[in-house]
């Protein structure tokens, strides 16, 4: 029998349908994935990858685990092995909540696979092919491996609620074991299901018994033992060891991520209206509202969000399916709205990531009201589908599909290469025997992924500012590199760069800074443009030194805006890159007295993002061009006010 047969439980027709919800959106990120490293966190994960280090707090030993096994295929440049191995992991998810919904489908008394497994196919689909979704599974991260993950224990305890009461609790196990793992991928989102589980893991206690709770309760404690690969493989100080967790103290230091445990808990710069608010755009976004439209955005995520409700309600109602809306209401109130009680929303790339399984939620409990109304209209007493309720079934399959061709213009990174244009000129054009000092995470994983992945530049060492206070970073960079002990001893003294110490090194190697407002100021006078960044000139650097280099610096500029073309301009995350670049060039131009320079580089600025209040500021300032002489830049620097 087919998927359009009237059996009750067609097995064929079952699998065929969760085929469909895997296959599709596979197929679909397979093709869009990006074979160079995306821009946020992507180029770290490709290093732990490669490396097999210890990444960022809270580590994610299993992610770089995972990519591990997917570097090792032959299939083009490796971060595009791991981007696939990531679009493998958000398929299966796929998979999974398609099993989910289905479970929750029939539970409200759809029984026909003609009705039941459209249905289910459609909101999969909406959810799969969601650019919240499309974007974590076609670059190196974590986030499709965390909604497999979260996607296997929301399936096993649908399942669980689904057949109560039953002797069998074997999917709680299974659903610990999936927590667990989760736990040790991203504990963050992990932590934010566990108040959809605790309901059903009560109801075994109260069945059962302590000891099932217990046999969960250790199946989770095997997935959590993924950490201990941290101190094991620090231990052999591997090339990037952030935290170095190879004793009990900073093991907890970087499981617990308590570098930080102050924006978690809710010390953001962003209100929390103005973050519940950045919520909702994602959920309109993600569902169908046009991203240039803020009205038409608004009026999705009421819809979705209305629709979502009364699909709770009417779950809520409905004999047998009180528990299972529970799990789906539990995941939309606290993984879907956790993210703005804990954190800025807005200038997080990441979120769409923490929010993958709550906006999937929405969408089950979207289609419970649309199986409830079916079940109780769309079928003939002996349960046949009526043919109207069939087209709406196959109508909600098609709607589901329909997300295909949006999202891909908007979610695809298969002509990505922008970061690869950025590492021409920041890493392969660098001097020999260069240190390279780097302020912006960004940049620091853009040289670990060219250095794990191309081995690229080798004789460069690299300074990661932003990482010197992590435990052990500063003691082994200074062990590899000697030259470097006298500047990394004034750092730990003074808490910021010393002009004596960049001299020093300066007059033995090339010297290289990337500047950013944590920079003091009076440094600027010892520095020139060289590529992508600043250098140290060990005697300092006079009006003609800056003139000279003002030059070929906009040659590179010029260069890196040829490679990266129209539409690698356009991409937001590279547009923030280009910004900060020439928003530091224009504060540095600005102190030093190069006004023609300065404004340039404002007008660059505003080229890329119009509304800067501090570029448009600046160019207030450098406006007269009767003035001469360097221009106080503290009042334009990004906090400062």
């Amino acid at each position: 029998m087919g998927l359009l047969s009237g059996d009750k439980r067609d097995p064929n027709a079952r699998l065929i349908a969760l085929v469909l919800a895997s296959g599709v959106p596979l197929a679909a990120y397979l093709a869009t994935a990006s074979a160079h490293d995306y821009w946020l966190d992507a180029g770290e994960f490709t290093a732990q990858a490669v490396w097999l280090d210890v990444a960022h707090p809270p580590g994610h030993p299993l992610a770089g685990l995972l990519g591990r096994l997917f570097a090792l295929l032959p299939l083009g440049p490796i971060p595009l092995r791991i981007a696939i191995g990531q679009a493998c992991c958000t398929a299966l998810a796929a998979g999974f909540l398609f099993s989910a919904i289905d479970t929750t489908v029939r539970v409200v008394g759809v029984r026909r696979d003609r009705l039941a497994l459209p249905l289910a196919l459609g909101a999969t689909w909406m959810v799969a092919l969601s650019h919240a979704w499309w974007f974590q599974a076609v670059r190196p991260e974590v986030y499709g491996l965390q909604a497999l993950l979260m996607a296997i224990v929301i399936e096993r305890i649908i399942a669980l609620e689904a057949a109560w009461p039953t002797l069998d609790v074997r999917p709680l196990y299974v659903a610990g074991l999936a927590l667990g793992l989760g736990l040790a991928n991203h504990h963050l989102v992990a932590f934010l299901t566990l108040p959809a589980v605790a309901s059903t893991a009560a109801r075994v206690y109260r069945a059962r018994g302590g000891k099932a709770l217990l046999r969960a309760g250790f199946a989770t404690l095997v997935g959590l033992s993924t950490y201990v690969y941290l101190p094991v493989r620090a231990a052999t100080e591997p090339p990037l060891n952030l935290g170095d967790p190879s004793s009990a103290g900073r093991l907890f230091w970087v499981v617990s991520a308590k570098v930080y445990q102050q924006n978690k808990l809710g010390d953001a710069p962003q209100p929390l209206d103005e973050r519940l608010r950045d919520v909702l755009r994602v959920v309109g976004e993600s569902f169908g509202g046009a991203v240039d439209d803020p009205m038409n955005v608004a009026l999705w995520a009421f819809g979705v969000l209305g629709v979502a409700l009364v699909g709770a309600y009417a779950l809520l109602r409905t004999a047998g399916a009180r528990r299972i809306a529970f799990v789906w209401v539990a995941l939309v109130l606290f993984v879907l709205t956790g993210p703005a009680w804990l954190m800025s929303v807005k200038n997080n790339p990441d979120v769409l990531g923490y929010m993958m399984v709550g906006l999937a939620a929405l969408i089950a409990l979207g289609t419970g009201l649309l199986a409830t109304v079916l079940a109780r209209v769309g079928q003939r007493p002996d349960g046949t589908p009526k043919l109207p309720a069939v087209l709406v079934a196959l109508v909600a399959a098609g709607l589901g599909l329909a997300h295909l061709s949006p999202s891909a213009s908007r979610s695809s990174l298969s002509r990505f290469h922008a970061t690869d244009d950025f590492d021409e000129e920041r890493i392969r054009r660098l001097p020999d025997d260069a240190v390279v000092v780097a302020h912006r995470p960004q940049t620091i994983f853009r040289h670990w992924s060219a250095m794990a992945a191309e081995h690229a530049r080798p004789d460069v060492t690299l300074v990661p500012m932003p990482f010197l206070g992590y435990p052990g970073v500063v003691e082994a960079l200074a062990e590899r590199d000697p030259d470097l002990a006298e500047l990394l001893r004034g750092y730990l003294l003074e808490g910021e760069l010393r002009q004596p110490d960049l001299q020093s090194l300066a007059a033995r190697r090339p010297l290289l800074v990337e500047l950013d407002v944590r920079v003091p100021v009076e440094l600027y006078e010892t520095m020139v443009p060289a590529g992508l960044y600043y250098e140290v000139a060990d005697a300092g650097a006079t009006d003609t030194d800056v003139i000279e280099a003002a030059e070929p610096h906009a040659k590179v500029l010029a260069r890196l805006y040829a490679h990266l073309g129209e539409r690698g301009v356009e991409e937001t995350e590279t547009q923030g890159h280009l910004l900060w670049i020439h928003y530091m060039d224009a504060l540095y131009y600005a102190s030093v007295g190069a006004r023609e320079p300065a404004r340039d580089a404002v007008r660059r600025a505003l080229a890329v993002r119009p509304e800067i209040a501090e570029m448009q500021a600046l160019g207030r300032a450098l406006a007269d061009p009767e003035a001469e002489g360097p221009v106080d830049v503290t009042p334009f620097i990004v906090g400062a006010r």
